[in-house]
């Protein structure tokens, strides 16, 4: 396990706070666990996929995947855990959540940061889809993590394409600025295509349809809460969320 300066160092490369470096630090072992085990069963995606894979500009807490083949993903996060006592990383599963579409599977891990009380674990939530499929062709993709112990590998990453689909149904059923922000950043520094055929396809699961004048409506009824939900997730300065929205609307014209 890192120890406590080691972490330090690398928070200050990748200009995180300490919790969140922790928080990175641990993401990616469990990344490095379950690919070490399987392959494109498991689709990562969300906003953990957009920072570790696509380079994203802020940091991401939860391992979002789809999961298109059944797998018995209990053992294979009991056995990740198991692996991780080799690096003197204690952990258990908190809770496991299972619904119709899905199962969230919600860590307690003793990571770098541990000093003996329940305050000082660090929580890592896995959220796994069943119900929907991956529409496009996933990307095998290498991530290479700065932290001496964790070596290079590979995971399968949604497309761009199908997260910003994703992205745009998140704003449109949820209330998390960082949905924008993402959004935003996807149009107007990766330029990726707005297809508006993909959207409806990814809105079908809620019985929905794209409208451009909803998603307008919610992204500004988001202003408020713009500031309190990404403040200590940028690893940069935080766009003002006027210039944000303004070079949205534009790109949703």
């Amino acid at each position: 396990m890192l120890d406590y300066e080691e972490l330090k160092n690398i928070a200050q490369l990748k200009r995180l706070s300490l919790v969140n470096t922790e928080k990175d630090y641990l993401q990616d072992l469990i990344l490095f666990g379950i690919y070490s085990n399987i392959g494109r069963e498991l689709i990562f995606k969300g906003g953990t996929c957009l920072y570790k894979v696509y380079k994203l500009n802020r940091f991401s807490e939860d391992l979002d995947f789809t999961l298109t083949k059944r797998l018995d993903m209990e053992g294979i996060t009991k056995k990740v855990i198991s692996d991780l006592m080799l690096l003197n990383i204690r952990g258990r599963i908190k809770e496991i959540k299972e619904y119709r579409g899905g199962m969230n599977i919600r860590l307690l891990l003793n990571g770098p940061l541990y000093r003996g009380g329940k305050e000082t674990q660090c929580f890592i939530p896995l959220n796994i889809s069943k119900k929907e499929q991956v529409l496009l062709e996933p990307r095998r993709e290498s991530i290479m993590p700065l932290y001496r112990e964790i070596p290079t590998f590979e995971v399968f990453a949604m497309p761009e394409e199908e997260i910003l689909a994703e992205k745009v149904r998140a704003i449109l059923t949820r209330q998390k600025p960082r949905d924008i922000y993402d959004l935003w950043f996807l149009l107007t520094r990766k330029n990726i295509v707005f297809d508006p055929s993909l959207i409806d396809r990814k809105l079908a699961l809620y019985d929905l349809r794209l409208d451009l004048t909803e998603l307008r409506n919610r992204i500004e009824r988001m202003k408020g809460l713009w500031e309190i939900d990404l403040k200590n997730l940028m690893t940069g300065e935080l766009r003002e969320f006027d210039r944000v929205k303004e070079e949205l609307f534009e790109k949703l014209k």
